[in-house]
């Protein structure tokens, strides 16, 4: 372990917090992850309820609302309304697809280092 990780470890051993080094890692490592997977979970969640479908759901939907953007049967003010709307949908679609793909980084870190 580095010179600058022992120092900072160094008074949770003193004071009997952790019985070593590898130990104190090992714990504040997992509390970290498990913070992690947590607020990614919350941030998932969050969409699910925003849009009342999962991630696979709402990618048909995205779909189906940018092909009627594409049919140019709308009114101009109908065109612009849903444009702006699918502008925005399509931004929480990137953020709850990354927040997807870091869940699954953060879930598979944690089994490679219960492993």
């Amino acid at each position: 372990m580095t010179t600058a990780v022992s120092t900072m470890i160094a008074p949770l051993i003193r004071r009997k917090i952790f019985a070593s080094e590898e130990q104190a890692v090992r714990e504040l490592l997992s509390e970290h992850i498990v913070r992690q997977i947590a607020g990614l979970r919350r941030k998932v969640t969050r969409f699910e309820r925003k849009y009342g479908m999962g991630f696979e759901q709402f990618v048909a939907y995205l779909h189906e609302r940018s092909n009627l953007l594409a049919a140019g049967r709308l009114s101009p003010q109908q065109l612009q309304a849903l444009n702006q709307a699918v502008m925005q949908e399509e931004d929480d679609w990137l953020e709850w697809k990354v927040a997807r793909e870091m869940l699954d980084s953060w879930i598979g870190l944690s089994e490679e280092i219960a492993a």
